[in-house]
């Protein structure tokens, strides 16, 4: 009898989540959308932290990372040669650093200023960088580009190609300029 209940459940349970998967979900397995609308710049380093400091659960926490969000001073669509793409005026705060994970001994103006060491050093050339695609399209760098996602060298012009689902491509510049 238990083993009956089970199978009626399990049948009722793929019926109720496959249906709500394909009711009023648009078809995109031939869709031509290929822009590229968003940039977002980020900033990742490793710190060191001692959580609950002087107490007998005192615990030292290697290799936290922290990451700061850029803000984007100006934001703007720019044509060269041909492609489409945006040009960023990047720049930063204490507010865009984000402390996550249990609190420590490191504060966030701390970090700030490990943050202020580690990007006049190293500049443009250890940014992570997003970008917002339709679904169903990909993304890929071309000319040498850094790969979205992984920290890279944005210190000059980077290329990058939109192919939508159904093939049509389009080519992107990323110029990102240093404000700070």
């Amino acid at each position: 009898m238990k083993v009956t209940i089970n199978i009626v459940i399990g049948c009722l349970m793929t019926f109720v989540v496959s249906s709500c998967l394909s009711y009023g979900a648009e078809d995109i397995i031939d869709s031509d959308k290929n822009e590229m609308t968003n940039v977002t710049y980020t900033y990742r380093f490793f710190y060191n932290d001692t959580i609950k400091k002087g107490t007998a659960n005192e615990e030292i926490q290697n290799d936290r990372v922290c990451e700061v969000i850029f803000t984007k001073d100006d934001f703007s669509k720019i044509e060269v040669e041909g492609r489409s793409g945006f040009s960023t005026t990047i720049s930063h705060n204490i507010n865009c650093v984000q402390k996550t994970g249990p609190q420590g001994s490191v504060t966030k103006a701390q970090l700030y200023e490990m943050f202020k060491e580690k990007i006049a050093a190293e500049g443009l050339s250890r940014l992570v960088v997003y970008v917002s695609i339709p679904d169903a399209a990909v993304v890929a760098p071309i000319e040498g580009s850094p790969r979205f996602g992984a920290p890279g060298d944005f210190s000059k012009d980077r290329f990058y190609c939109v192919r939508a689902a159904n093939g049509d491509k389009k080519e992107y510049i990323i110029r990102t300029i240093k404000g700070f």
